[in-house]
């Protein structure tokens, strides 16, 4: 006798993979996943395609430069600073910060009458970011006669970006070597599992620690929408593509490359750029983008640094149009203030027509007999006046 086993299929038409996660610190700065189950050979797919994203792509904040008062170059000390630059500059990479405008800035850091440790927490505060790792050291002072004041600068990236030539940096700027990435480190390990009867599943185990300006479980959700937003034109490719309806792009009053120019590279005076910097403005585009009277009101920047900006506008080739009688023109920004070029906007023919008009008319007038042919000029009363005032009341 024979008998037939019926084996059901215990595969599932569509395979559905669960997530566990588990965190193991208040600030969810680490987190262990466990995705499971996955098709053979996706666990190392999966796995190792995320680990890349969040090392390489995912955007963060650091610090990219220092401007140290007294300090030259990195070979330089500072008296009763126990660290040299080289040490000091290490300890700056460590400075993490979480974005809250997204926007690059200026941190200062002023420390005088004092000694002992120097952390990451004495830096002056800052709307634009916060510094998750306030205890951080950066440098230690063995005297209260010590006086240190620094100038942080901030940018955002991603993945890491070393520091660029001295040469590009105006003097006493001390470039820094800039870690983006808000991922310290990332692990995943790949585990056979079975549904049913079958076994050769795979279970993904992902471990995430990251610097605390991100969670663990947001920074593995960013890395797979960035996987996805990669992928879109590849599942895409072959289709009909929808027709958008072309928008006319804006030229933008600036010329190119020169929003993105440094203030250190307009070459103003000392007052003038360090008011401007201590307002946290870096490049010209951030200047462009406020008005006249929000400059006004930074420390040290006055009627005299405004005109020395709008002059330098001006020999750059962005005329800023200005109101001498009103303050007005003040409270626009100056992108708002650039007068257009009268050669692209030339006159039609009806503006001769005005300038025709402008010319002063002459009208004569008498009460004599003007029948008879022998008439005096001098019986005449002449008078001029404008167009506007044809309305007036003839006093001849």
């Amino acid at each position: 006798m024979t008998v037939v086993t019926e084996i059901p299929n215990t595969e599932p038409e569509k395979l559905q993979a669960r997530i566990n996660v588990s965190n193991s610190s208040e600030d969810e700065s680490y987190a262990r996943f466990i995705i499971e189950p996955l098709s053979q050979g996706f666990g190392v797919t999966l796995g190792n395609s995320l680990r890349r994203v969040m090392l390489n792509s995912l955007p963060g904040l650091a610090i990219t430069s220092a401007r140290i008062e007294g300090v030259q170059h990195e070979y330089s000390i500072l008296k009763h600073v126990q660290e040299d630059m080289v040490d000091f500059l290490l300890n700056v990479k460590g400075i993490r910060l979480k974005s809250i405008s997204g926007k690059s800035g200026i941190l200062r850091l002023e420390v005088k009458g004092r000694s002992g440790l120097v952390t990451a927490g004495d830096l002056e505060p800052n709307g634009e970011v916060e510094i998750v790792n306030p205890d951080h050291p950066l440098m230690n002072l063995d005297n209260d006669k010590a006086k240190v004041s620094v100038e942080f600068t901030y940018s955002g990236g991603t993945g890491f970006a070393g520091a660029k030539s001295q040469e590009e940096h105006a003097i006493g700027v001390l470039p820094i070597d800039a870690i983006f990435t808000p991922i310290k480190r990332s692990n995943f390990e790949v585990e056979a599992t079975r549904v049913g009867q079958v076994t050769d599943f795979d279970r993904l185990i992902l471990e995430i620690w990251t610097d605390g300006t991100i969670t663990a479980e947001d920074a593995v959700k960013e890395s797979a929408s960035i996987m996805m937003s990669q992928l879109e034109p590849i599942v895409k490719l072959g289709m009909p593509q929808e027709e958008e309806e072309e928008e006319e792009e804006d030229p933008g009053i600036l010329p190119v490359g020169m929003a993105a120019l440094l203030i250190e590279e307009l070459k103003l005076t000392s007052r003038t750029q360090n008011s401007l910097r201590r307002g946290n403005f870096i490049m010209l585009g951030e200047v462009l983008e406020h008005s006249p009277e929000e400059l006004l009101a930074l420390r040290n920047f006055g009627d005299r640094s405004l005109q020395e900006l709008i002059a330098k506008l001006n020999e750059l080739g962005f005329p800023v149009g200005q109101s001498g009688t009103t303050r007005g023109w003040k409270k626009k920004k100056f992108i708002d203030l650039v007068e257009p070029d009268e050669e692209d906007t030339g006159k039609e023919d009806g503006s001769n027509i005005e300038e025709i008009a402008e010319i002063p008319s002459t009208v004569y007038s008498t009460g004599a007999d003007t029948s008879d042919s022998d008439i005096d000029i001098s019986q005449f009363a002449t008078r001029s006046f404008a167009p506007e005032d044809e309305g007036d009341n003839d006093e001849a």
